[in-house]
């Protein structure tokens, strides 16, 4: 199990970290997926990152290359990978990293919890929903990365990458 963290120092976060892997550019991963009826779909997928739990994080060159025109529109990709390991210290990527204790004057783990959740929850759903009404009926796209609707671990990655590079949108 993972240590209790009264305090967080600023490498603790990265504990488990064992080391950076660059392509030059995407990587194809090999996937699969059971749908509802049990049917497993073999596919690839193009990664330009991706951080492994308890294991390494996995950059595109190509576009670690890019940061300084990403940072434009609030896009980083190493920002977004190395946030994914953060929010995997509780042991998965769920949106929700670790959280330290009296956060927001709250007292306990179950309130800071709840904080979280009553602040970042009604923003994920209202950004998804704002991203699948603009695919469905053509309403204006979000300002945010719409990848970030994909998973609540995801739109922690995104708003983190805006957060860092910019901070004004």
């Amino acid at each position: 199990g993972r240590r209790r963290r009264d305090s967080l120092q600023a490498l603790d976060w990265y504990d488990d970290f064992v080391g950076i892997v660059i392509q030059p550019g995407a990587a194809l991963a090999r996937r699969q997926r059971a749908d509802a009826s049990g049917v497993v779909h073999h596919y690839d997928e193009a990664l330009a990152g991706e951080a492994m739990d308890r294991g390494p994080i996995m950059l595109s060159w190509e576009d670690v290359a890019r940061a300084a025109i990403d940072a434009e529109r609030g896009s980083n990709l190493v920002i977004h990978e190395f946030v994914h390991k953060i929010d995997m210290q509780d042991g998965h990527a769920n949106g929700c990293p670790p959280l330290p204790h009296g956060l927001l004057g709250t007292r306990g783990p179950r309130a800071a919890l709840a904080a979280w959740q009553a602040a970042w929850k009604p923003a994920f759903d209202d950004f998804r929903a704002a991203v699948i009404d603009a695919e469905r009926s053509g309403a204006e796209r979000p300002w945010l990365d719409a990848y970030g609707a994909t998973a609540p671990a995801e739109f922690f990655a995104v708003t983190s990458e805006v957060f860092f590079e910019a901070p004004d949108l």
